[in-house]
């Protein structure tokens, strides 16, 4: 009882005097922007897309490595791309699309191992275009890297798409 009392006590004088609680321990897959960034910098190369023949995503560093590009490529040429870099705590995505406007995404970080980004803000957005709202990538249990975006136009969030990313073969890219 004594115990109690004393336990009790020190709880009493902790919330009285403003000390502030801990912190929650970050979960064990908790990663910052810039280790984000670090992961992205990682799928520099070349990647087939699972759903469909006709695109290849394109991984380059550039800028010294401080900014990723990404290229989607058809057989007609360059498709859109979306360009990664950090800004100050927060990892930015400024997503170049064909319709000419550019969405900027940001991330400050994650409890787990997926990226996800969030609308920040648009530019050059013509009245009845859609934008690029979200963005997130995951790893797959095989290995494969999962895009998922999703678009918001004038009626509203559209369905998810999701592209399923494998690296092209290496053997491709070194003729014998």
């Amino acid at each position: 009882m004594k115990f109690a009392s004393i336990a009790l006590g020190a709880l009493c004088v902790a919330l009285c005097s403003g000390a502030a609680p801990l912190p929650p321990a970050p979960a064990p897959d908790a990663r910052s922007a810039t280790q984000q960034f670090e992961q992205i910098a990682q799928w520099v190369g070349r990647w087939r897309v699972d759903e469909t023949e006709v695109l290849t995503i394109v991984f380059e560093s550039t800028a010294n490595g401080r900014t990723i590009v990404e290229r989607w490529e058809t057989p007609n040429g360059l498709h859109s791309m979306t360009v990664y870099h950090m800004d100050g705590d927060a990892l930015v995505a400024t997503h170049y699309c064909p319709q000419g406007n550019q969405p900027r995404l940001v991330s400050h970080g994650s409890d787990g191992p997926d990226i996800r980004f969030t609308f920040r803000d648009v530019t050059d957005l013509d009245p009845g275009e859609s934008y690029q709202h979200d963005l997130a990538f995951s790893t797959a249990r095989d290995g494969a890297l999962v895009r998922t975006e999703v678009y918001q136009g004038p009626d509203g969030q559209a369905e998810p798409g999701r592209y399923t990313l494998r690296r092209a073969e290496q053997a491709s890219r070194h003729p014998a």
